[in-house]
């Protein structure tokens, strides 16, 4: 029995750990402090959610409102269109949620307050890096029991849900951590929290960095593989006890023994019955009953006879049905996609993230061009389209006349 875990690995597929690595580097290197990357993802995640509600609640739902008769089903006529959409019960899209809380992470764990929390406060501080972990928690099992069926995610939680894949954030809380305890074992030996920073700067530790990201980019995608197989196989066997319990107390017909010690291969005389006999019931209209048939005798099933039945399960289009199901639910909420991070840990190693750009506005203009080509790629596609279509040609009279017409109307 062979199960599809994940899709065929293309170029497209490596474009969010790309991302995601480049940002986690920005994260991490907190030279130009943390308050310019906090207003930057949170006004953008803002902005998302603003955007989002504005086009659903305003633009979707009402101009549902403007097309049918009773405005109260408007509401309940577009999360039938969302939910068809939606196929796991949940839409995520802003990733800026993501790197929000991956700030917040490395805010709390490396900050070092000046006025509130200072001394022995200072723990308090570091433990509030379990709020944004809470968060990404919180979300993943939101999605998990909406991807299973047992919760409907509100439309509003849409843009509030984190994107990328939650082994991508465990490997985050691992270099996270590295780059702590970095410092507390550099501080041990008599050092200070500036020269550490200076030494945060050196090749010689960007090398080190390197290396434990390409290893744990390895084991983050072994791991969360395990994962996948672990929803997989945990979907399996729930349905392989349920089956099992169901024959527990499953029974099996038997052929119905004689009861009287006749032989059962003969049948017994038919009785006679004579014409005043006939007459008489006529007369009192009392028919006779007929005679009970014997109920089917049943014994419960052999040892022998389970086993056989759920071997039958087990090779049966209904356990495949529950494996999948399995796989489903985990690449819904976002296991398996640090799968490939694997095929990536090599080149990881020519990665520096000290290393500051000899031309700086190239930064700029990269994701600038980008922009452009993908909008010519949907005018020329747009353009190609109509140039294809299977439509008879207007001619240019046409469209004068109802360009007339529209502003007559319109005047």
């Amino acid at each position: 029995m062979q199960v599809r875990i994940y899709k065929n690995t293309n170029t497209a597929e490596f474009s969010l750990p790309f991302l995601l690595i480049a940002n986690f580097a920005q994260i991490i290197d907190d030279s130009n402090g943390y308050r310019k990357l906090l207003i930057r993802n949170i006004a953008a995640a803002a902005a998302i959610c603003g955007v989002f509600y504005l086009f659903f609640y305003r633009y979707f739902i009402g101009g549902i409102q403007a097309l049918i008769d009773d405005p109260t089903q408007a509401m309940p006529l577009g999360m039938t269109v969302v939910r068809e959409v939606a196929a796991y019960g949940f839409y995520d899209f802003n990733i800026f949620i993501d790197l929000l809380l991956c700030t917040l992470v490395m805010l709390f764990l490396n900050y070092r307050p000046k006025r509130v929390f200072t001394g022995r406060w200072v723990h308090v501080f570091r433990a509030f890096a379990l709020l944004p972990i809470a968060y990404e928690v919180g979300s993943m099992a939101l999605k998990i029991r909406a991807a299973m069926g047992q919760i409907e995610v509100p439309v509003w939680v849409y843009p509030l849900l984190t994107v990328k894949p939650p082994m991508t954030f465990v490997l985050f809380i691992v270099l996270a951590l590295f780059v702590k305890t970095r410092e507390l074992r550099f501080r041990r030996h008599g050092k200070t929290h500036e020269e550490y920073t200076a030494f945060l700067r050196t090749r010689r530790n960007a090398w080190h960095f390197s290396i434990f990201l390409a290893i744990m980019m390895v084991v983050v995608s072994v791991v969360d593989f395990g994962v996948v197989l672990g929803f997989s196989v945990g979907e399996g066997v729930s349905s392989l006890v349920t089956r099992m319990e169901d024959l527990e107390g499953a029974e099996t017909e038997v052929d119905a023994a004689p009861t009287d010690g006749a032989p059962t291969d003969t049948a017994p005389e038919a009785q006679k019955i004579s014409v005043e006999d006939i007459i008489a019931l006529l007369e009192t209209e009392v028919l006779p009953s007929p005679t009970p048939s014997a109920e089917p005798q049943t014994r419960p099933l052999t040892e022998e006879e389970r086993e056989a039945a759920l071997q039958e399960y087990i090779e049966s289009e209904e356990m495949m049905s529950a494996v999948e199901k399995g796989a489903l639910i985990a690449t819904a909420v976002g296991f398996g996609g640090s799968i490939n991070l694997i095929i990536l840990a090599p080149f990881v190693l020519l990665f520096f993230y000290t290393r500051k750009p000899k031309f700086p506005w190239i930064s700029l203009l990269i994701p600038l061009a980008g922009i452009i080509l993908i909008l010519f790629v949907y005018f020329e596609g747009v353009h190609q389209l109509l140039l294809n279509l299977p439509m008879k040609k207007v001619s240019v009279q046409e469209l004068l006349e109802y360009q007339q017409l529209l502003s007559a109307m319109l005047m």
